[in-house]
């Protein structure tokens, strides 16, 4: 039976076969409203402590054993998790002695104390059980406090690895964007992904300019996975639409180790405009914010896109017929111009675009992105004139030659002429890019140099025609 003792809950059992000293007992636990559950065998007492443990339970000396049943063998007398009071009058205290070896709370013994003892022992075991209480509150507050302070420094943890993360994500599309005004976008994006040691490889796929078809960047480095170009079947004018997305996707798991994770950069349409495969191993990069890298990279780009649109160094641009003046005044000044020429010439570029009839190739984007990544790269102090689509001269500052010839020849290596072709499969061999090279200061030797290297390629051009009569002939002949 259970009742309370000072808003404390306390069950007591008796365990004897005397039925008068037992109600001696029970007297005196109702005196504090406890009502005490009587057993007389201890295989009763065995079989309900199992159910449920008493609080105390006061053992007549003559019950330690029942048959083969010892009290000593009861398994919470074992484990001490019993609390057990021994009784005892005057004839049975000799076996007292069967106690020895027990770890009880206490003993009382029949006598005209009886009361106070069993009194004594109550509020003693009240005041153990509301130790334990408190015990056990205080070890629950100090776990609530222990795994708050273990949620706190994870939160933390977390905060400072999203942090370094977040840091590592800025500074990746600020170079990118800054790297964008003088290359192409998806250029700069390749050459921060090289240089990132965490991912293993990557892989990249945007739409041609027909929207009609996936291709990508014809380049050979370490990480990259080149994918093959994917023919959609319809064009797609808002960007990669998501049978596309599908598409590229399958092409991605079946050439990376590892499955890539997707991330779908957006220019400013509704469907992306570059689907980007990454791969990686290390187990913490599961936990790198990819979808904000992915947000953040596709304002970088719409940023770019914007900047784009925003006319660069117009007052560079000089009329042809203004530089073939200036070519004249710079002839005429002689050692003392302070200015040289230097000519870029498309002619090889145009010669492919206009033999591969077939393969269509969109002028108007070319010549766009081709001036727009250029104007990111030239001093403001060269001057520029286009002569048609064959040649580009720039008026650059003596001072200033070295660097800025430096910078063209790296410039045409790496502008991406081959995403200007519908079918970007064939490649382009080292003669079929552009030239470049210093002139003399005339504009009649310049119109030479333009008439002779027209002359130069048509009659490469027939050379190449009549060997290849020539072949065929020997062919017929030796047939």
């Amino acid at each position: 039976m259970q009742t309370t003792l000072q808003g404390m809950e306390l069950s007591v059992a008796i365990l004897m076969d005397d039925l008068a000293s037992a109600k001696e007992i029970a007297s005196a636990l109702r005196q504090n409203n406890i009502l005490a559950h009587h057993f007389q065998s201890l295989d009763e007492f065995w079989v309900a402590s199992s159910i449920q443990m008493p609080d105390m339970v006061i053992v007549d000396v003559t019950k330690m054993s029942q048959g083969s049943v010892q009290f000593k063998q009861h398994p919470k007398v074992i484990d001490q998790s019993l609390c057990y009071v021994f009784y005892s009058k005057e004839s049975t205290k000799i076996l007292l002695q069967s106690t020895y070896g027990l770890k009880p709370f206490g003993y009382i013994h029949n006598d005209a104390s009886l009361n106070v003892q069993i009194l004594s022992l109550v509020d003693r075991k009240v005041e153990m059980i509301k130790h334990q209480k408190e015990m056990k509150e205080l070890e629950m507050r100090i776990q609530r406090l222990q795994s708050r302070s273990q949620r706190l420094i994870s939160d933390r943890s977390s905060a400072e690895e999203f942090k370094a993360h977040f840091e590592f994500i800025r500074t990746f599309c600020s170079e990118v964007e800054e790297d964008s005004l003088k290359q192409d976008f998806t250029q700069a994006i390749i050459s921060k992904l090289e240089k990132w040691d965490a991912i293993d490889g990557y892989g990249i796929y945007e739409l041609n300019q027909s929207g009609q078809k996936l291709v990508s960047p014809d380049i050979t480095k370490r990480k990259h996975h080149p994918f093959p170009s994917l023919w959609l079947g319809q064009a797609n004018h808002h960007g990669i639409e998501k049978f596309a997305q599908e598409m590229a996707s399958q092409v991605a798991n079946d050439l990376f180790e590892v499955e890539p994770i997707l991330l779908k950069i957006h220019a400013g349409n509704q469907m992306p405009e570059i689907a980007l495969f990454v791969s990686f191993r290390e187990e913490r990069m599961m936990n790198f914010p990819w979808d904000v890298f992915e947000s953040i990279l596709s304002s970088s780009l719409r940023r770019i896109k914007l900047h784009q649109q925003i006319p660069q160094y117009t007052s560079q641009f000089t009329p042809m017929w203004e530089a073939l003046d200036n070519m004249d005044k710079m002839q005429r000044a002689g050692s003392d111009s302070d200015t040289r020429i230097l000519c870029l010439s498309l002619i090889p570029i145009v010669d492919v675009a206009k033999k591969r009839i077939q393969n269509k190739f969109y002028w108007s984007a070319f010549f766009n992105d081709f001036f727009i990544q250029l104007s990111g790269r030239l001093n403001k102090s060269t001057k520029l004139s286009l002569f048609g689509p064959w040649h580009v001269m720039f008026f650059v500052p003596k001072e200033d030659l070295e660097t800025e010839f430096k910078m063209l020849q790296l410039f045409i290596r790496q502008f991406s002429f081959w995403k200007f072709f519908e079918d970007n499969s064939q490649i382009l061999s080292e003669e079929m890019m552009p030239t470049i090279k210093l002139i003399p200061a005339s504009s009649a030797h310049y119109l030479k140099i333009f008439e002779k290297e027209f002359e130069e390629k048509a009659s490469q051009d027939e050379t190449k025609r009549l060997m290849t009569l020539a072949r065929g002939e020997s062919k017929r002949l030796s047939v």
